[in-house]
């Protein structure tokens, strides 16, 4: 049976000097997170980044193994 890994990910947007915007995504429990100029091509670029990273520290699967979502949201000051 294969494992379940997951991570929490936060994703905003940014806009480059050029004025081209992407969307920024990071895999919160291991630090790591890629961009794309979609949402779906940033989530296919960190899931890419995320597999290179466990093949050279497997050790970090353990932070995927969790079950409960870590809440993130929007604090208003």
């Amino acid at each position: 049976m294969e494992e379940k890994l997951s991570c929490n990910v936060s994703i905003h947007e940014e806009e480059l000097s050029d004025g081209t915007k992407i969307f920024v995504v990071e895999a919160v429990e291991l630090g790591v997170g890629d961009f794309g100029e979609t949402i779906d091509k940033a989530f296919d670029n960190l899931k890419n980044a995320i597999r290179l990273l466990l093949e050279e520290a497997p050790e970090k699967k353990e932070l995927l193994k969790k079950e409960e979502p870590l809440m993130i949201t929007r604090l208003f000051l």
